[in-house]
């Protein structure tokens, strides 16, 4: 399976934006093998607005070992700023109510989750982003791709070139997710540490008595995808809601077991790829 996800969420990619244009289209079963990010937060980043350059475009070389390189822009931010990434943020900001904000669950011993409303606008959630433009061209064992995914899992290979960068604004002065930045006001800094664990796993470990498979077939969705989570938005409100505070409370209960993990010094299940 695993060697066929990046060209899986391509697919997906284009089902969601044409499912945006129709709303009583359904989505997506959800994967079993989704997966939450972890990050080891240094205590400058918890406060101060995360933000990576402009993607331009992402090349794979299959004949080494599926290296990926990213070519950058001009500019930092939180989104790549597609047509799609656009409609999102406007419906984070009005639906979701995220600007101003906190994008960070604070864990034990400095460890860290991405809050699910917003792993769209964080990089190192691992969460699938579009570049900006896409050649077909194949040219030495190389091709341009829609867009890439920070966890290696997802991306079956590696990023060669991430690049990250503080900015001088602290989250809650943050006030539109679509906000573009002059390289020179970020502070460029080294990634850091960033494990992730089955959602499977979590619920294991803790005997959880709500599963992110029941959920997202309840609602059919893709468990904490903004996705997925907008087109429920388009085909019943009112289930949207329902949706957000079972997610809520949801991620509630694995930061109670992620805890207790730390705690227990078993993260035997928090892989590093």
């Amino acid at each position: 399976m695993k060697t066929k996800f990046l060209p899986l969420l391509l697919i997906l990619m284009t089902c969601f934006l044409y499912a945006c244009e129709q709303p009583d289209t359904p989505t997506v079963e959800p994967a079993l093998n989704d997966q939450l990010a972890i990050i080891k937060l240094p205590p400058e980043m918890i406060d101060r607005v995360f933000v990576s350059p402009i993607v331009d475009s992402c090349v794979v070389d299959y004949a080494s070992n599926n290296v990926n390189t990213l070519y950058y822009g001009d500019g930092l931010v939180l989104c790549n700023l597609t047509a799609q990434d656009s409609l999102f943020a406007d419906f984070a900001q009005s639906q979701l109510g995220i600007t101003g904000t906190n994008p960070y669950v604070l864990l034990a011993n400095g460890y860290a989750i991405v809050d699910w409303k917003w792993s769209h606008f964080q990089p190192l959630s691992g969460d699938f982003r579009s570049t900006l433009f896409y050649s077909p061209k194949i040219y030495d064992n190389k091709k341009a791709q829609e867009g890439y995914s920070t966890n290696f899992y997802y991306l079956n290979g590696t990023l060669a070139n991430e690049e990250y960068y503080l900015l001088p604004i602290k989250w809650q002065e943050l006030s539109d997710l679509t906000s573009i930045w002059p390289l020179l006001e970020g502070q460029r800094i080294i990634k850091p540490e960033v494990r992730y664990i089955n959602l499977k796993d979590i619920e294991k470990y803790g005997n959880c008595q709500m599963s992110n498979i029941e959920l997202s077939q309840k609602y059919n969705v893709t468990i904490f995808d903004l996705h997925s989570t907008y087109q429920l938005y388009l085909r019943d409100v009112d289930r949207f809601k329902e949706y957000a505070k079972e997610c809520d409370i949801l991620q509630a209960q694995y930061v109670g077991v992620l805890n207790q993990m730390i705690t227990n010094n078993d993260l035997g299940t928090w892989k590093q790829y």
